[in-house]
């Protein structure tokens, strides 16, 4: 076991790997009465097309998250009421890359552990118990198909990505979810859930040693063995969009309208993607932020209200921003986003003011988030999954410079690779 210490931020952590793989992060805050645990395996709604010791499997769309559902059900019944039993609240989610398994409690912490490590490490599927769920996912895409901003969201992506599976509903689809067999199931967990794809987070005020040393004990009894060599496979996807404009007709009272801009990444370095993630958060905040010149003339214009919002995703194979806005001038919105992503550039617009005024701000909110047991395991994991260390990134922030925040702004704010979706009422 290894421990880190952070004395600039007060904050110590206890690394240890199991026997059988897995990585154990215990991350301590002394005094804290409550306890969070996340069990995440690497194993995301993008890994539908993977080899494992060198045999190639392709799995239904939607298969991450039906086995996070099914992980809850055990022939004794449902998971979620034994937490609840122990005085805890225990969730899950699965994302692109990842799916987490959780739960917080103040007490009976040793009884909800083991019931996290049980629950995640012990399958239990029928041909049954699979068909029953088949119908509960499909409803919950048929009602997630009906809500506008989710379907503005994906169509938007659709129309960016050719091949990449970022464009399919981490749910699956009806077809795909109904192809789902207990048989791919048991693969799945079979290969993504061995322990040496596996990361436990505990946060909390801990007894270090007797924790690890219950750690080890549950995982030596699993008597797990081998490695798989898990190699995920992406199918090509070309640098250009798919469909530059479309529009989509729904029962909704205001028309919202999306912009995407697709950015192919020439370097997959973690450290590099994470300084163009940071890079295009100051960025972005620094041009159509809330305090900016251009936010102020967009609402004078009237092209924006309350709903405008921006985002910058950065992942491991694709990477674009999205801006949206409810505005009936859908037109006008689109030209003035390019015009102004266009006048900003090479104007003299990116400051050193505005960079340490950003970067002041986001240290001031990274320092709040650490009183957070739930910030900072689903955090860490976050950063430790992608190559990096959550403690760190003050250190980072701190080295970004101005001319990257300019260039990194200019890269992927470039109109070739605009999308542009329109959701409006039925006519």
């Amino acid at each position: 076991m290894n421990r880190i210490d952070y004395p600039e931020i007060d904050e110590s952590v206890y690394r240890h790997q199991c026997d059988n793989g897995l990585d154990v992060f215990i991350i301590q805050k002394p005094g804290y009465s409550k306890k969070f645990v996340t069990y995440t395996t690497k194993y995301g709604s993008m890994d539908d097309h993977f080899r494992v010791d060198g045999e190639a499997f392709n799995v239904p769309d939607g298969i991450a998250h039906f086995l996070e559902h099914k992980m809850f059900e055990k022939e004794e019944g449902d998971v979620f009421n034994l937490f609840s039993k122990h005085g805890a609240s225990a969730n899950a989610f699965t994302s692109y890359d990842r799916t987490s398994y959780l739960f917080s409690t103040t007490e009976s912490f040793e009884k909800n552990l083991a019931l996290l490590m049980n629950m995640v490490e012990q399958p239990y599927f029928t041909e049954e118990t699979v068909a029953r769920e088949v119908g509960i996912i499909n409803e919950e895409i048929k009602m997630y198909q009906d809500n506008p901003g989710y379907k503005l969201y994906f169509e938007t992506l659709n129309q960016m990505y050719h091949n990449l599976p970022v464009k399919t509903d981490i749910a699956g689809t009806e077809e795909s979810i109904s192809q789902i067999t207990s048989d791919h199931l048991f693969l799945c967990h079979r290969t993504f859930y061995h322990p040496s794809n596996m990361v436990l987070i505990l946060v909390g005020d801990f007894d270090v040693d007797p924790l690890i040393e219950y750690i080890d004990g549950h995982q030596g009894e699993r008597n797990v063995d081998g490695r798989p060599e898990i190699e995920r496979i992406l199918p090509e996807e070309p640098k250009d969009i798919v469909k530059q404009r479309s529009v989509l007709e729904m029962d909704v009272e205001e028309t919202r309208v999306m912009l995407g801009f697709k950015h192919h990444q020439d370097s997959t370095d973690a450290s590099e993607r994470l300084r163009r993630d940071l890079s295009m958060m100051f960025a972005l905040d620094m041009v159509f932020g809330e305090q900016s010149e251009y936010y102020y003339e967009l609402m004078e214009k009237g092209l924006i209200d309350d709903s405008f919002s921006f985002s910058h995703i950065e992942e491991a194979a694709f990477s674009h921003v999205l801006f949206a806005a409810n505005t009936e001038e859908t037109e006008a919105f689109a030209g003035e986003i390019r015009r102004i992503g266009d006048a900003v550039k090479d104007s003299g617009f990116f400051t050193e003011e505005k960079l340490t005024v950003q970067k002041r701000e986001i240290i001031g909110d990274y320092l709040s988030s650490l009183n957070s047991p739930e910030y900072i395991a689903n955090q860490y994991t976050k950063y430790y999954l992608d190559g990096y260390d959550l403690y760190r990134l003050p250190e980072i922030i701190d080295e970004i410079t101005i001319n990257e925040v300019e260039k990194h702004f200019i890269d992927v704010m470039d109109s070739r690779y605009m999308v542009e979706c329109i959701l409006k009422p039925h006519e």
